[in-house]
């Protein structure tokens, strides 16, 4: 049976899923709020319309961009690591090999560092708001503006997918090694 879910196809469905997500997660209830008023707050379809798109579709849409990833890296790796049926080797296979294990170590320490900032701004970004919100000058606004545009969705994005990136850059070197035990078998 053919795959259903492309490569392609896996990152556009995390893109929509993280932004209809991470939409309902900072400006749902606010929504709710102006048009509805405060007693559609107390609403029980609310409330879970919210968990599921906020929770659900937001971590699912970040797991399938991270899935997007390491697939890639995978087939990056699968097609520098074969060798044709004749036996005969491509020349640049090694670098090419040599280059996918580089893309899997990047993907790591790129996740490294969206953990990193996620655990910033999760940590900085309420004082940082706080510190704007008392300025009067027109620069301070805009910066306030930027921030919250910003910093709110990057805040949402950056632990879970970050986490998400460096354990899935580990995954193709556990197929790897797994694949080498069966291999010796």
């Amino acid at each position: 049976m053919p795959p259903t879910l492309t490569s392609r196809n896996l990152l556009w469905t995390g893109i929509v899923l993280t932004v209809v997500g991470l939409a309902a997660r900072l400006y749902l209830t606010s929504l709710v709020f102006v048009l509805w008023g405060n007693d559609a707050l107390n609403n029980p379809a609310l409330h879970w319309t919210q968990i599921l798109l906020a929770q659900v579709a937001f971590q699912l849409g970040l797991a399938l961009i991270a899935f997007f990833v390491v697939v890639r890296a995978i087939e990056h790796h699968r097609v520098a690591g074969s060798t044709p049926a004749n036996g005969s080797v491509h020349e640049g296979t090694a670098p090419d090999a040599a280059s996918a294990q580089r893309a899997l170590v990047r993907m790591f320490w790129t996740g490294v560092g969206l953990v990193v900032l996620g655990l910033i701004l999760q940590e900085s970004l309420a004082a940082w708001q706080y510190d704007l919100s008392g300025t009067a000058d027109v620069g301070s606004g805009l910066a306030r503006d930027i921030l919250l545009l910003v910093g709110a969705p990057l805040e949402a994005v950056a632990l879970p997918l970050g986490i998400l990136l460096a354990a899935g850059s580990l995954v193709p070197r556990t197929l790897e090694l797994a694949n080498a035990e069966h291999s010796l078998r």
